[in-house]
């Protein structure tokens, strides 16, 4: 996986899956990326406490928010 500082990848991310369809951070103001890291990790932590959620789901998550941080948050 090759990311560079400013240039985030759903595709990097989700080999598997259909990322036509992402919002692409790279073009977001800072303002709307926070707002992005926020809403992401808001649902980790309900999807989380839902016992039944599959964990490759939660595994997804904590992956793209923890490139997300890496890549936007200052």
């Amino acid at each position: 996986m090759i990311m560079s500082r400013d240039k985030f990848e759903w595709d990097n991310l989700l080999e598997h899956e259909d990322v036509a369809f992402l919002v692409d951070p790279n073009g977001m103001s800072p303002d709307e990326r926070h707002e992005l890291i926020e809403r992401l990790y808001v649902d980790y932590i309900k999807l989380r406490a839902t016992k039944k959620t599959d964990k490759n789901i939660l595994a997804n998550y904590k992956r793209i928010l923890r490139e997300l941080v890496k890549n936007f948050a200052h």
